[in-house]
């Protein structure tokens, strides 16, 4: 019993032995912390912190003139993976790092970072990233045309986090041009697949300007892969402009859109969102909408003001459309289709769009996947079918009664005329036919009657790209080619 108090007597001794000397081992790292820092002679730190528990480096004030002059008013690291001698020696994720090391951090914090180059000026108001994880990689090779975009994405490969916050950042190009975001948040990056990004408050503003030209108040994304990208733009043989492969993304919204460019030309938008699902491994649907497009052309100069005659002698105040398109692509069944694509204006009508394209091979999907728009050469993908739909709910009359108030026509006049030249229509280098004047015709009693009008185009045999070369040729007969056939319903 005796011995084990003297035992643990000694073990209280040796622990508060050590406890005290921790204070005065940080500051010898924190001094050789500093000192290999400084000693590049290019970059200079007010203060260092060191503690050795939390495993955290913290540094004020860093100044470094590498890539430009980079100001730093505090940077932390804590939760570091990094070895403890290594740390002690003075040997940091700062001053030891090299290009391909691996670097794990629960917590990263950054504030007031200003980057000045010739080319361009960058500032970052905080940044916090918990969760880092760097795995090894392999930097890119000495004397690579695009070092900075190779490593970028080499980085981004091998990079995780699970969460970023990033507020009041800016960009100003050599023009002084400024782009400012307000807010960034990124939620689960693995290695090219980001979780969600939030965006709050950009801004485009011109060097001169008062105002911004462009901005967004908010902008929300789900599911966003970068994967095929980083992947693309990793190796050096990669060059700007060449492709980079498919990004996907399974949801977005982005509104609040605002600015002078939208203000000069009396455009008011509301939202533009898009969303996409998979069906198993082969099936994807996918639609985008712009909803609340306003048009009120303002007084400001020659084209608007004609604008606005032109919608006024049609008796609108304002031009309003809504945009919604939806796709499926089915590998399995080798189709892409436009399911509907419709432009609506609830005082005009309705346009709606769809098409099937069919026998889409290796040739398309590379295309597709890789971004390689050569590919489409090689495919024999052909549209299957289409069909366009017009809706008048306004839209004939309306037109028709600005052209005779403009003309000074009487409107019965004007709508015989057009209904005339429609029926009259050849087309320079086209076979007129009986199946050519009997959709003319269908056309010219839309303009006459209103109502809704359909043309169906259904070709016995798919007309691929290796296709399109007969419509340049003399005298094609585009309606038997097109399987064109038009209707009309009131």
């Amino acid at each position: 019993m005796r011995k084990l108090l003297v035992a643990a007597f000694v073990l209280v001794l040796l622990v508060g032995g050590a406890v005290v000397a921790v204070p005065q081992v940080e500051k010898h790292a924190a001094a050789q912390i500093k000192l290999e820092i400084e000693r590049d002679g290019k970059t200079t730190v007010g203060t260092v912190e060191v503690g050795l528990f939390d495993r955290r480096i913290a540094l004020t004030d860093l100044r470094a003139k590498q890539f430009g002059e980079i100001t730093i008013g505090r940077w932390q690291a804590s939760g570091l993976a990094w070895p403890l001698d290594e740390l002690i020696r003075g040997r940091t994720p700062i001053s030891g790092l090299q290009l391909g090391d691996p670097l794990q951090a629960a917590r990263l914090e950054l504030d007031d970072l200003h980057l000045v180059e010739q080319r361009a000026n960058w500032s970052v108001g905080s940044l916090v990233i918990e969760g880092f994880n760097l795995e090894r990689y392999d930097p890119p090779p000495a004397g690579s045309p695009n070092p900075l975009i190779h490593l970028a994405a080499r980085i981004a490969r091998a990079l995780s986090m699970a969460r970023l916050e990033q507020k009041d950042s800016s960009f100003t190009d050599v023009k002084g041009d400024t782009l400012a975001m307000g807010a960034l948040s990124i939620g689960r990056f693995d290695k090219g697949m980001v979780g969600s990004i939030g965006i709050a408050d950009f801004d485009v503003m011109p060097k001169t300007a008062k105002a911004p030209l462009f901005r967004v108040a908010d902008a929300k994304l789900t599911n966003l892969d970068l994967r095929r990208m980083f992947a693309a733009v990793s190796p050096p043989t990669w060059r700007p402009g060449m492709p980079i492969g498919r990004i996907d993304l399974d949801a977005s919204n982005v509104s609040g859109f605002g600015g002078e460019a939208l203000t000069r030309h009396g455009i008011s938008l509301g939202s533009i969102s898009s969303e996409s699902k998979r069906e198993g491994p082969d099936v994807k649907h996918s639609g985008i909408r712009i909803q609340g497009f306003v048009l009120a052309p303002p007084l400001r100069d020659l084209e608007m003001l004609q604008f606005r005659i032109a919608l006024q002698a049609m008796g609108l105040k304002d031009l309003r459309l809504d945009f919604d398109c939806s796709g499926t692509e089915d590998r399995a069944r080798s189709e892409v289709s436009v399911d509907r694509c419709a432009l609506t204006g609830p005082e005009l009508g309705e346009i709606v769009l769809a098409a099937r394209l069919v026998g889409a091979d290796a040739a398309f999907w590379k295309a597709v996947d890789d971004g390689d728009a050569l590919a489409l050469l090689r495919t024999k993908a052909g549209l299957g079918g289409a069909r366009l739909v017009i809706a008048d709910r306004g839209l004939v009359e309306r037109s028709l009664r600005a052209t005779a108030t403009t003309s000074g026509q009487p409107l019965t006049a004007v709508r015989a005329g057009f209904a005339q030249e429609i029926r009259r229509f050849q087309p320079p280098g086209v076979l007129i036919t009986e199946d050519m004047t009997r959709l003319l015709d269908t056309v010219a009693r839309f303009i006459e009657t209103g109502g809704t009008l359909t043309i169906e185009a259904t070709p016995d045999a798919p007309i691929g790209l290796d296709k399109l070369e007969r419509f340049r040729r003399p005298g094609p007969d585009l309606v038997n080619m097109l399987g064109l056939a038009a209707t009309l319903s009131r």
